[in-house]
């Protein structure tokens, strides 16, 4: 490889780690607006019955963004309860959570907001995994 085509490659690098940055922006702001609208609800809510028991978390590691939704089960007494994250499992191929999977976990006030919030966090996981192996087809 000479020295252009070299140039051309880190300037093409650089502009894919600036769009993955762009897209992680993106999704924390929707996982943001997702996390408060639970607390909306949840502030008005009584009981841990009507408490949310789903969690969204955005996470970025080099040109790999991972969006992703966890169950939470509690047990124990009111007094001394203990949670457990569940792992919920996402459609590998279409990079999204199935409704049903998500409602397992989602209260009814929740889901369709989950839902909203799972559409657009899909969109901005396939635009990376777009954009990376376009990447890799041709360096």
């Amino acid at each position: 490889m000479n020295k252009d085509e070299l140039a051309l490659c880190e300037d093409a690098i650089q502009g894919l780690e600036r769009c993955i940055e762009v897209l992680y922006g993106q999704a924390m702001v929707a996982a943001d607006e997702y996390m408060s609208f639970v607390d909306r609800v949840e502030a008005k809510a009584t009981g841990w019955e009507s408490r949310s028991t789903l969690q969204l978390s955005c996470t970025r590691k080099g040109n790999h963004l991972d969006l992703k939704w966890t169950g939470i089960r509690w047990f124990g007494q009111k007094n001394n309860r203990q949670s457990i994250r569940v792992r919920i499992a996402i459609n590998e191929e279409s990079m999204t959570y199935a409704k049903d999977r998500l409602n397992t976990f989602a209260k009814e006030w929740e889901i369709d907001e989950v839902m909203k919030t799972e559409k657009k966090a899909s969109i901005h996981q396939t635009k990376v995994k777009t954009h990376c192996q376009g990447h890799h087809q041709y360096s």
